[in-house]
């Protein structure tokens, strides 16, 4: 599933059904794209072993730009850091 905003940045976020840490990081993730443009990617890992086996019980994931820069849990200031380009 991808939504488009502006494609300054890719967000690919990595989750899966049913993960309780991936809805509340998913909704920092949705705020933070009211104020900063950026295109986001969401995956299911459960549709691909291969990621399964990459990121299993590790999620959720979020890569800027194909760099993984959170894991488990989204830090807001963080994340807006990094997508303003302050934060590299």
């Amino acid at each position: 599933m991808t939504f488009e905003r502006n494609s300054e940045k890719n967000v690919t976020f990595y989750t899966k059904p049913g993960c309780s840490l991936c809805e509340k990081a998913m909704v920092i993730v949705n705020r933070v794209m009211e104020d900063i443009p950026f295109h986001l990617e969401v995956t299911d890992i459960t549709r691909s072993p291969a990621l399964i086996q990459e990121y299993g019980l590790h999620i959720p994931v979020v890569c800027i730009d194909g760099v993984e820069v959170f894991r488990f849990h989204v830090d807001e200031a963080k994340f807006r850091s990094r997508l303003s380009g302050a934060g590299k």
